[in-house]
């Protein structure tokens, strides 16, 4: 019994040291377009916003489709301003990267300018 338990206590700490290393986003390369894979990346992606909604203090969520690839994006309420995107409506945004604003599967990549 405690064999087992050392080893359930090695793969936990194998598995904590491991969930403080910084994540990378999975797929950043799909369709030919290179996503950013972090805060020092920035790229300007262009296409259809497919989704737009204004989420009050929690800022503002989009998908924009460019490239048969869907992205979804999200900019601070303070930076997000009166921007609206009407469904299917052209946008071009600059995008990057971030491990703190990652909230579920998935990447949400963050907007730090619209063009």
């Amino acid at each position: 019994m405690q064999h087992k338990l050392g080893l359930a206590g090695l793969l936990c700490l194998s598995l904590s040291a491991c969930g403080d290393a910084p994540q990378e986003p999975l797929n950043s390369r799909a369709n030919g377009l290179a996503l950013p894979t972090g805060p020092h990346e920035t790229i300007t992606v262009s296409g259809k916003m497919t989704f737009w909604m204004y989420e009050g203090d929690a800022g503002c969520y989009g998908s924009l489709l460019t490239g048969g690839q869907e992205v979804e994006l999200w900019i601070d309420a303070d930076a997000c301003g009166d921007t609206e995107y009407a469904e299917n409506a052209p946008a071009s945004v600059d995008i990057t990267w971030r491990e703190d604003n990652q909230w579920g599967p998935g990447n949400t990549y963050t907007i730090t300018r619209v063009n």
